[in-house]
């Protein structure tokens, strides 16, 4: 998954969690101001939390490509590094 595929996913998260708050809200409405009170305090929901955590852990692990990126440049350096200590530099 590239940077930009990335960060939609996290726009899309977002967007997500914020479509179900707007949900909550007309539903507070719509069953009066009696009741706005106390879930205005509630935690959120724990599927758009739960949407918003996996989006942010994605974008932050590295892709298997980049590991093997930077295994292959290990290994290279490795093998620089062995031979300049085989000419004595």
């Amino acid at each position: 998954m590239a940077k930009k595929a990335k960060a939609h996913v996290i726009w899309q998260a977002g967007v997500d969690a914020f479509a179900a708050r707007r949900r909550k809200v007309e539903q507070m409405r719509r069953d009066g101001p009696a009741r706005a009170g106390p879930q205005l305090v509630e935690p959120g929901d724990p599927l758009a939390d739960e949407h918003l955590r996996h989006a942010l852990l994605s974008a932050t692990l590295p892709l298997r490509q980049e590991l093997q990126a930077l295994r292959d440049e290990v290994t290279a350096l490795r093998a620089q590094v062995a031979e300049l200590s085989k000419r004595g530099g």
